[in-house]
């Protein structure tokens, strides 16, 4: 379903080394509780449907919301799914700052969208053909309000150095995991881990999207054979798992994995929101840009 596009093995983008992270991060205290480790079928879970309220991509984020003290507004593209943009409405309440969401159009609007929206984030809704439309679209709209863009999956060096310190600080009193398995997409997290945890080897369960150059580092690559929008053909019951996304993950574990693996569930299934799909006018035809203050060229 996915491919591996990748020709350089073990090659990690943009990394700094594990030092650089720590360095970066040494004074910094996260707001969230610890990892939550649980026990299932003979594996390790970290389980973060547990030990935080919206998952990790909110931990990871903390830190460099710590470094925006000159910015008010944050611009993100939210996809129909996706715990980034929830997390990130999480982490702008916290720190009293205004989310921006650019958002792809369609006359029904997903429960992971009108949930970002019910905690404050505000839509931008465009017609698209791919994503990476809807990226450079929100980097222009940042550029010209004065706000802060974040690349999708949120692939800024600060979110890593938050997942790499929060990582370190864990394991560093502990046995390393021999082996770990994740989800991947744009790859934040199994990079993270792969340089906080470098005697740990990884496999990486592909779920949204063909991996590019120095996305997958030394992890072993799987491709899960059902499509993104599609629900995991296992989903556990022992803990919560977003069924279409780490439940892929973890039902590829269950198949290949070895007992005492390591699993990294990202977040648990998202609450539904309460705003309807009719509540939300998410339509928009080719080039209306009716939601921005300006057209974007």
């Amino acid at each position: 379903m996915y491919v591996n596009k990748t020709t350089n093995p073990n090659e990690i983008k943009d990394n700094k080394g594990l030092h650089y992270y720590l360095d970066l991060t040494k004074d910094f205290k996260s707001s969230f509780k610890p990892f939550t480790i649980i026990k299932c079928n003979g594996f390790n879970i970290i389980d973060e449907s547990q030990s935080n309220p919206v998952g990790a991509k909110a931990r990871f984020g903390e830190f460099l919301m710590t470094k925006l003290n000159n910015y008010k507004e944050i611009v993100y593209v939210q996809p129909r799914r996706g715990f980034a943009g929830i997390s990130l409405s999480y982490l702008c309440q916290m720190y009293n700052k205004n989310l921006t969401l650019v958002m792809p159009a369609s006359k029904k609007s997903s429960d992971h969208q009108r949930l970002c929206i019910e905690y404050g984030a505000k839509p931008l809704f465009l017609r698209i053909a791919a994503m990476p439309n809807a990226n450079q679209i929100a980097k222009r709209y940042a550029e010209q309000e004065g706000a802060f863009f974040i690349p999708l999956g949120l692939q800024h060096e600060y979110v890593v150095a938050g997942a790499v310190r929060s990582i370190y600080d864990y394991f560093k009193d502990k046995e390393h995991p021999k082996r770990m398995w994740c989800v991947i997409s744009t790859g934040v997290l199994s990079r993270s881990l792969q340089i906080a945890l470098p005697n740990t080897k990884f496999h990486n369960v592909a779920v949204a999207r063909n991996i590019q150059q120095g996305e997958l580092g030394r992890a072993m690559f799987h491709s899960y054979h059902k499509r993104f929008e599609s629900v995991s053909d296992y989903v556990p019951k022992e803990f919560d798992c977003e069924p279409s996304y780490d439940s892929k993950g973890y039902h590829y574990m269950m198949k290949y994995g070895r007992e005492g693996d390591w699993f990294f569930n990202v977040a648990g299934d998202a609450p539904k929101p309460t705003l309807k799909w009719e509540d939300v006018d998410s339509y928009r035809d080719w080039g209306d840009f009716k939601d921005f203050k300006r057209v974007i060229i």
